[in-house]
């Protein structure tokens, strides 16, 4: 089977509040420095950070380690953070949670260090490592769906909410997602389905659960 989860929309143990000191003036004075050497195509830095912005949360390629966040300082004490937050720029994962992905996908998915830090200036006790996953599947089978679990909006296909009522209604193909074990959805105006921020095998389901990772829900989708 399959599951999905969503990024937390609230503040919390998947969500902490959190700053990102002096980053944005880095970004800018990397962008000047681009800029002077003819490596980026953007006349003005507002562009370039917002499709900079844009591919940190949804593109596919890597990126330049030099223009991710460095580090995050919370914003008020956590008691304890969840093994998958968001934060700022995209999600960030424990240790032990890239571990997991890494043995199952050496290699497909950029990760890069990062530090939290608590407002009394300690470093988190956890280590954690931003994660992009960089694999996106269309893989959603209409056909084998069950009707009432999703519908069609102005442009897309959207599953029905609650997803967690509906998700187990919607078919994902086996022969698409192959030997992937994380994954974003691909959404187009002729196909994919928008769902769950990201997708993971019952194999990488599996060995979170027996880790004991502490995740956003995941629910069960069908794989057919």
């Amino acid at each position: 089977m399959v599951y999905g989860f969503d990024t937390p929309s609230t503040y919390g143990k998947f969500f902490p509040e959190a700053e990102m000191p002096d980053y944005w003036e880095h970004l800018e004075q990397r962008f000047n420095d681009m800029s002077a050497d003819g490596a980026t195509a953007h006349e003005f830095f507002s562009q370039f950070k917002s499709d900079f912005t844009r591919d940190c949360l949804h593109g596919l390629q890597a990126i330049d380690e030099d223009l991710l966040p460095k580090g995050f300082v919370l914003a008020k004490p956590y008691k304890a953070l969840g093994d998958v937050v968001l934060l700022g720029l995209g999600v960030a994962v424990t240790a032990r949670f890239r571990e997991l992905i890494e043995k199952l996908e050496p290699g497909r998915h950029q990760f890069r260090p990062i530090k939290i830090i608590q407002r009394s200036g300690e470093t988190y006790s956890s280590e954690y490592f931003t994660l992009r996953v960089l694999t996106a599947l269309d893989a959603w089978d209409r056909e084998r769906s069950d009707p009432g679990s999703w519908k069609k909006s102005v442009r897309i296909a959207k599953m029905r909410a609650p997803l967690g009522d509906h998700a187990h209604g919607i078919a994902l193909s086996r022969s698409v997602i192959g030997d992937h074990h994380i994954w974003r959805g691909f959404v187009s105006q002729e196909t994919g389905i928008s769902g769950f921020d990201y997708y993971v095998s019952d194999s990488l389901k599996a060995a979170i659960d027996q880790a004991g990772l502490k995740t956003p829900p995941m629910y069960q989708l069908k794989e057919v």
